[in-house]
């Protein structure tokens, strides 16, 4: 199966307990929990984590996800009918930088979740068309660490969720 086919063998650990540490997760994964494995005088192997029958030991890692939801700044509700672009700042070697759109959605009743976006790369969160009634949000920088815990600048993070939030346009008359 594709789980085996990295497999890495590891010869003549005497009986013990040790501790299985990813350090470098593939891009657009989180870095799996330590596992500590045991093997006793008989060469059984036991594991905090997964085994298979054959004994080898999983290392499981989960696909990165972060959350956008676009809501009204005044009330927090979902608002519908916004275009937004996840942007990646790519670097050539001749050291132009140029932008790569990675995902670009019309905003729902829903917040849009996104996976496998690399870890400790800073992303560009940009609204291109604001819904009806309502400005255009400004720019949004985030990253997401190898843990999986998003930061952002500029705008709420609540639970992995970035708002994105919009106000409603505003015209003064005097006369």
């Amino acid at each position: 199966t594709a789980k085996n086919e990295a497999i890495h063998e590891v010869k003549g650990l005497k009986p013990g307990t040790y501790t299985l540490r990813e350090t470098v997760a593939p891009d657009g994964y989180t870095i799996a929990t330590d596992t500590t494995f045991s093997i006793d005088e008989k060469g059984k192997v036991t594991s905090s984590g997964t085994v298979t029958e054959d004994g080898v030991i999983l290392i499981e890692d989960t696909k990165t996800s972060v959350s956008i939801s676009k809501v009204d700044i005044a009330d927090g509700e979902e608002l519908e009918g916004a275009t937004i672009q996840i942007i990646e700042k790519v670097t050539a070697e001749d050291g132009t930088v140029t932008e790569k759109v990675v995902e670009e959605w019309t905003s729902t009743k829903e917040a849009h979740t996104i996976e496998g976006l690399k870890t400790g790369t800073e992303y560009t969160l940009r609204e291109t068309v604001a819904p009806e009634g309502y400005t255009v949000a400004t720019d949004t920088t985030f990253t997401i660490d190898e843990k999986g815990n998003v930061t952002a600048t500029g705008s709420t993070v609540e639970n992995g969720v970035i708002l994105v939030e919009d106000a409603l346009t505003k015209v003064k008359v005097s006369k």
